[in-house]
C-alpha cells in the first residue's frame, strides 16, 4: 500500500490552482471553499486547506470565514508578467487572423531578418538586443497585418516591463529565450504556407509555455 506524502500533494494542488488563477479561469473575486476543493481532488480538508493557506501566504487568496478564500487582486511578479504576455500572444491571434483575411503572403525576409537578430543577441547573451529584436520582430509582423495600433500597445508593455525590471523578469525572458525564437520560426514558416490554424497553435502553445514556466 502506498502512503501519500501530504505536503507534496498539498503542493501539488497548490501548483494546480495557482495555475488556473495565472490562467484567468479563476477570477478576482471568485471564491474557493475547502471542501470542495478537497472533494474536486479526492483528499482531506486538512490537505485542501494546507493548499490554500499557502497559497493565501503567497498573495493570490484572501482567507475568508466559514473555511472560505477569495481570489485577490495582486500585483506579485507571477501575475505582472502573465497578465502582460496574455495581451502580447492574444494580439498576436489577432495578427494571425488579419493576415488570413486579408490572404496575403507575408513579407518573410523581414522578418527572418529580425529573427536572425534574436538569435545572434542570444548567441551574445544580449538581453537588451535580444529584447529590441523581439520588438522590431514584432512590429514588422504588426506592419503586414495593418494593425500597427497592436505595436504601440506592445511597447507600451516593454515600458512597464523596462520600469519593472527585475533579476525575476530578465531569467525569465532569457530562460524562454531559446523556445520563442524556435516557435517564431514554425510561425513564419506557417504563415508562409498560409497555414493559419497551424500559426495560432504554434502562439497557443508558446503561451502555455510561459505561463507553465511561471507556475514551476
Amino acid at each position: 500500500m502506498m502512503i501519500l506524502n501530504n505536503e507534496r500533494v498539498a503542493d501539488e494542488i497548490y501548483a494546480s490552482i495557482k495555475k488556473d488563477i495565472l490562467c484567468k479561469k479563476y477570477k478576482i473575486g471568485d471564491t474557493i471553499e475547502v471542501q470542495h476543493l478537497a472533494a474536486l481532488f479526492g483528499v482531506s480538508s486538512n490537505i485542501a486547506e494546507q493548499a490554500l493557506r499557502l497559497l493565501s501566504q503567497r498573495g493570490l487568496l484572501t482567507q475568508l470565514p466559514d473555511d472560505m478564500y477569495c481570489v485577490k487582486e495582486t500585483h506579485s511578479q507571477e501575475f505582472f508578467y502573465s497578465g502582460r504576455f496574455q495581451i502580447m500572444f492574444l494580439n498576436m491571434e489577432y495578427i494571425i487572423q488579419r493576415i488570413k483575411e486579408m490572404n496575403v503572403p507575408i513579407v518573410k525576409q523581414p522578418l527572418y531578418t529580425h529573427l536572425e537578430e534574436m538569435r545572434v543577441s542570444l548567441e551574445n547573451a544580449s538581453y537588451t538586443n535580444y529584447i529590441d529584436a523581439c520588438e522590431r520582430f514584432y512590429l514588422k509582423l504588426c506592419q503586414q497585418a495593418n494593425m500597427m495600433s497592436l505595436g504601440s500597445s506592445l511597447r507600451k508593455i516593454n515600458m512597464q516591463l523596462t520600469e519593472f525590471d527585475d533579476i525575476f523578469g530578465r531569467q525569465f525572458i532569457l530562460t524562454s529565450a531559446m523556445c520563442t525564437v524556435e516557435a517564431m520560426g514554425l510561425l513564419l514558416d506557417a504563415l508562409e504556407k498560409r497555414e493559419y490554424d497551424r500559426a495560432t497553435e504554434v502562439v497557443q502553445q508558446l503561451y502555455k509555455y510561459y505561463i507553465s514556466l511561471l507556475t514551476d
